[in-house]
């Protein structure tokens, strides 16, 4: 069954479709596509063969005339190098203002095609068809896109080059989570997660009693997840587009995550981002704006899908603080920190003594 949302925002209405069989319809929920009679397919490599060859077919099937190229989704290759190339092949393939672009893939794939197209004759539409959980609940909706910036010491910044581009559409088909890493599968539901931590008790609700059929990836339970997870980014969304307030607070626990990710290339960053969950939750605690038993029960929530709450190797408490100082999210030379309260009710802040960080951090495993 296709559920379809909306979300509003300063230029017009993005359509979110989640359904099963959203991959060979997207020309069907989406018609501005077909109007267009033409379309530049941008697809992660890795599902080239399979969901890109689906939406392809689907599309020229319509009529629609197809072009396009892959994309590594791997956080290096999430570069200005890579959006450059792309602007390469869009231009041997005559891609004008009228051409959208359809992103097939998950975050990383998303947030390049999304630049590109941000970028490209100063903005041509793009069609959301995330692949992954994670996508599909955070990273396609919202219209944030973005590329990370290689350090000449080495490491990445990440996402500090980007623009903030709504999709004319989100097309997610919950079919595609059964071919997923089971890791990859997990690490979307730490997003999700920290949605209902946001904003939506029924969502964390939902996560423990469906997380068998949800790791199973039984389309009718991960759709009913999607779309419940989708609702919370929408309204927060809507509310602060642009992240000058309450959508900062979709950043929950990134800040401990991006710090992990730039220190430790195996971790992903679902499993980052539940780490800084916990992480969060240890330093509101020490603040006074959590009660002291909450951190457990989320560990307990965490652990129950299989994603970790601790540091999976020890790393520097030092070298784990410097890089929380080169997030984006910085201003006037102050980290800033989403933390969590009592549901509905999270805070940045942008004076936490480092002492209360670093035991944080502490707690996690760091040295």
């Amino acid at each position: 069954m296709n559920q379809t949302l909306e979300l509003q925002h300063a230029r017009g209405t993005c359509a979110i479709h989640v359904g099963e069989g959203g991959l060979d319809r997207v020309a069907e929920w989406v018609p501005e596509i077909g109007r267009a009679g033409r379309a530049f397919v941008i697809a992660d490599q890795r599902v080239e063969d399979t969901h890109a060859a689906a939406v392809r077919a689907g599309l020229e099937a319509k009529g629609i005339a197809v072009a396009g190229a892959t994309v590594a989704a791997r956080e290096p290759d999430k570069s200005p190098e890579t959006v450059m190339r792309l602007h390469r092949a869009m231009a041997a393939a005559r891609v004008e203002r009228s051409t959208p672009v359809v992103a097939v893939g998950g975050g990383i794939t998303g947030d390049v095609a999304g630049f590109a197209a941000a970028t490209w004759l100063r903005g041509v539409a793009v069609v959301q068809v995330p692949t992954t959980l994670l996508a599909m609940v955070d990273a396609a909706i919202g219209g944030k896109t973005g590329v990370n910036l290689s350090l000449p010491a080495g490491g990445l910044r990440k996402n500090m080059i980007g623009a903030f581009w709504q999709p004319l559409a989100v097309v997610s088909d919950p079919r595609t989570l059964a071919t997923l890493d089971p890791r990859d599968l997990r690490c979307g539901l730490a997003e999700c997660i920290k949605h209902g931590l946001i904003a939506d008790p029924d969502l964390l609700a939902m996560i423990r009693e469906d997380r068998a059929a949800i790791l199973a990836a039984e389309p009718a339970a991960c759709g009913r997840l999607v779309t419940a997870a989708a609702r919370t980014k929408i309204r927060t969304v809507e509310a602060d587009e642009r992240e000058e307030g309450v959508r900062a607070h979709l950043n929950l626990g990134h800040t401990f995550a991006h710090a992990i990710e730039a220190l430790d290339g195996e971790v992903r960053h679902g499993e980052a981002v539940a780490i800084g969950l916990v992480a969060a939750a240890r330093t509101s605690v020490r603040l006074g704006r959590l009660d002291a038993e909450a951190p457990a029960m989320l560990e307990s929530l965490l652990a129950s899908v299989e994603l970790p709450t601790r540091l999976p190797r020890p790393l520097a408490t030092a070298a784990l603080m410097e890089a929380m100082g080169l997030d984006k999210k910085v201003r006037d030379g102050r980290v800033r920190l989403v933390l969590v309260g009592p549901i509905g009710r999270c805070e940045v802040r942008a004076d936490v003594d480092h002492a209360i960080v670093r035991a944080a951090w502490s707690d996690l495993g760091a040295t």
